[in-house]
């Protein structure tokens, strides 16, 4: 079987509150050829998230609308998409809650682009192989 994820440019989501950051973010993912849309609403990006097949999303918890805990459970309600959290609280009990939600993983802000970069590769290179792993339709 051959592999196409080296032929296919993967898409991220970020959705931040902070439009900056969302846009510091997506600079940086472009630059290492990622696809990058961005969004500072819960309910646009609930919608992208049905509409766009995703091989990342990056999530901050602290989001108006709803709060990145709702988003998070509703996002992996949806689909099996890795969720990187990248936030401000840094506190034990709050990234176990996260990962206990759904989350895949989860950084402090602020983030090292180096350390971002390596996460991501990370989470896009585990999907990429559970979708090549998982039973086609015959």
């Amino acid at each position: 079987m051959n592999n196409t994820y080296p032929y296919n440019t993967p898409s991220i989501l970020v959705i931040d509150n902070d439009l900056s950051t969302a846009a510091v973010f997506k600079k940086l993912l472009m630059s290492k050829d990622y696809n990058v849309l961005t969004t500072n609403s819960s309910k646009e990006s609930l919608d992208i998230v049905q509409r766009v097949m995703l091989d990342l999303i990056i999530l901050d918890l602290l989001m108006p609308e709803m709060d990145g805990w709702q988003l998070c459970t509703a996002i992996r309600e949806m689909t099996r998409t890795p969720i990187l959290i990248i936030s401000a609280i840094e506190s034990s009990e709050i990234i176990t809650k996260t990962l206990n939600l759904g989350a895949d993983d989860y950084l402090v802000k602020p983030v090292s682009s180096y350390t971002l970069l390596a996460h991501v590769k990370n989470l896009v290179r585990r999907h990429k192989t559970e979708e090549l792993a998982l039973p086609q339709n015959e």
